[in-house]
């Protein structure tokens, strides 16, 4: 197989892969250049989760909203090591009290 051809199928199966990581789905693409060994690429499984917390300064409320997020998480059955904070939204309910929300991004 030539180096264009090669380099086409390797641009396709990064296409694939980008593709199901877009929608969040996993895939399985398997390439076999020349009737070489076969090789697989496999798509990370992604998925959000949303955590809600409260508290009496802005920074406790993101704090439990993170805590919830990560709890979530982890009864779906992600682990700590997957998932990282995308964004925190937080404002005042009144009386002292902050509410925030919490989004995780969570990938393997």
């Amino acid at each position: 197989m030539g180096r264009s051809s090669a380099l086409r199928l390797r641009s396709t199966a990064v296409a694939l892969v980008a593709s199901a990581c877009l929608v969040g789905g996993v895939t399985s693409v398997q390439a076999a250049p020349g009737g070489g060994p076969k090789q697989e690429l496999v798509a990370p499984e992604v998925r959000t989760f949303t955590g809600s917390g409260t508290g009496t300064s802005p920074s406790q409320a993101v704090d439990g909203a993170v805590r919830m997020g990560y709890t979530i998480a982890q009864s779906a059955g992600w682990q700590t090591n997957q998932c990282h904070v995308r964004a925190t939204d937080v404002r005042s309910v009144g009386g002292g009290v902050y509410a925030a929300v919490a989004s995780l991004f969570c990938q393997r």
